[in-house]
């Protein structure tokens, strides 16, 4: 009876979880948020000019060529932040189904790569600018990107973008004093704002730092939405404070993407990236951000790439049934 008990709890439990977070993915009002960060030309990477092993966090500008138009074909129009709330709340309808693509960090390669992209297929982005970036995040890039002019940054708000704020310096919110958080906060979009000459109503918090707390004070300096390391779809019910996002990684076909997006297929996938995000509320940021680092670096490292994931999940629950049945008829 206990071995059933300790074996079946955690089982019904996760199918709880994961039932759950199919109701949400099945919410009419469902809006896929999709995050990239960098880009690679894709005739550099085949002729060998240009090598850079990073694929969780960098795509080639084929992939989001043919993820655009893979969006457009099955009738995803790309929206903005204000075009998002206005469709949550009911006061603005698409010419389409609804997408948002994001942007992280204010990297050169999205200027060069990922805009002209955009332009071609008729969509606009939403960049997430880390105004002054921290030597952590400079060093990441050293010899591979950089990350764009204020000039840069007006032309995408001209062209129709939406350039948003991802703090001064892309350094951990939960990790700093309420006073250093809310200077990250309004510096950055004080900063932007002279830039733009326009107002900066939106936020992403970097590098999954952002808690309770943080998302409190990130209320209180003004942003009307933030994004953050939370998976899954946005729907109308969440807090605009805490919009989910889909992260797309190197190697993601079109059709692929489309894959992703289905209510069952990113049920799973927001379950496991939530057991991803343990060691991040169990021991902080920095400590949670070094186990990933450890994981992704690791043997572990293809199989989590997003086009494996309903296999490895399939694997996983395959080889806990095995041991379940051994530890009860052995």
């Amino acid at each position: 009876m206990w071995a059933l008990l300790t074996l079946g709890l955690p089982a019904f439990a996760v199918a709880l979880w994961a039932a759950r977070l199919l109701r949400q993915e099945l919410d009419p009002t469902r809006v896929p948020i999709l995050m990239y960060h960098r880009f690679l030309a894709a005739d550099d990477v085949a002729s060998g000019r240009v090598h850079d092993p990073e694929r969780v966090w960098v795509a080639l500008d084929s992939e989001l060529d043919a993820q655009c138009q893979a969006l457009a074909d099955a009738g995803y129009v790309a929206v903005d932040l204000d075009e998002l709330q206005a469709y949550f709340a009911g006061t603005f309808k698409p010419a389409g189904k609804p997408v948002v693509l994001t942007f992280d960090d204010g990297y050169r390669s999205c200027w060069q790569l990922a805009r002209p992209v955009l332009r071609r297929h008729g969509m606009k982005g939403v960049f997430y600018i880390a105004v002054r970036p921290d030597a952590h995040t400079r060093e990441l890039v050293q010899g591979l990107d950089g990350f764009m002019t204020p000039e840069q940054l007006r032309a995408l708000h001209a062209e129709g973008h939406t350039v948003a704020s991802h703090t001064m310096s892309h350094g951990l919110l939960s990790e700093m004093s309420d006073a250093d958080v809310r200077w990250e906060l309004s510096a950055s979009k004080d900063q932007l704002e002279r830039w733009l000459g326009a107002p900066v109503r939106h936020f992403c918090i970097p590098r999954a730092g952002g808690d309770r707390r943080v998302v409190r004070l990130v209320g209180e300096a003004g942003y009307v939405t933030s994004t953050g390391a939370d998976k899954g779809g946005a729907c109308a019910s969440h807090d605009p404070l805490r919009l989910p996002r889909f992260g797309v990684s190197r190697g993601t076909s079109g059709e692929a993407l489309l894959a992703r997006l289905q209510p069952h297929r990113a049920a799973w996938e927001h379950l496991l990236a939530d057991l991803r995000l343990i060691p991040t509320r169990l021991l902080g940021p920095r400590a949670g951000y070094r186990v990933r680092q450890m994981v992704y670096g690791g043997p572990l490292r293809r199989a989590l790439f997003q086009e494996r994931l309903p296999l490895v999940m399939a694997l996983g629950g395959a080889v806990y049934v095995a041991v379940s049945l051994a530890w009860l008829w052995g």
